[in-house]
């Protein structure tokens, strides 16, 4: 199923109107009607604003599937998302994981690209580590930063929205990003990052 079809049909079980998702989200009704309809492919921060909307991940509005087994995944079971704007990819590794509120993601940022992501609520804690490059994390709410190099790793609230910004300007950077959103709706138990010194 194609991330459209799922907004779709989410939006019809929560009984919203496409101007209902539209004011929600924060997206234009004629842009919302593009995704649906599978005519355009949303940015990274729309699809976030659109799920925001619909009270869900990005990743339960992708095919993923209910059980977990014992089974290698294959890359053709990879779920990727690409930001047509920048390039930017969001590749979900773990599709069965998705329905017990854990979210294991790869990014890939072409060079000086950055995403921002709205805040996954209170409860849900990410846990961020750079691949390869260098990533800027940078929380908007109180303007903290942290810089991650190569093999380096950094754990955070994401109650607030916050960007990654590819420090790299001649080469990709791959981050990998776990998102535990099983404790959703209860405090995370996690301390406040320190801005970068």
């Amino acid at each position: 199923m194609e991330f459209g079809q799922a907004v779709r049909i989410r939006r019809k079980q929560a009984g919203m109107s496409l101007s209902d998702l539209a004011e929600r989200a924060s997206v234009s009704k004629a842009m919302l009607s593009d995704i649906e309809t599978g005519k355009k492919n949303p940015t990274l921060r729309v699809a976030c604003n659109i799920s925001v909307g619909l009270d869900c991940q990005i990743s339960d509005l992708l095919d993923v599937p209910p059980e977990v087994q014992f089974e290698k995944l294959d890359g053709d079971r990879r779920k990727v998302l690409v930001d047509p704007s920048c390039g930017v990819e969001r590749h979900l590794l773990s599709p069965p994981m998705v329905q017990h509120g854990i979210q294991v993601l790869m990014f890939v940022f072409p060079p000086s690209t950055e995403v921002y992501w709205n805040s996954d609520g209170p409860g849900v804690i990410e846990h961020v580590t750079c691949l390869e490059g260098q990533i800027k994390i940078v929380l908007e709410q109180g303007d903290e930063s942290i810089q991650l190099d190569a093999m380096e790793s950094a754990n955070f609230p994401a109650d607030a929205d916050h960007r990654f910004i590819n420090l790299e300007n001649e080469s990709t950077t791959r981050i990998m990003v776990v998102v535990d959103s099983s404790h959703r709706g209860k405090p995370a138990v996690m301390r406040t990052m320190n801005p970068e010194r």
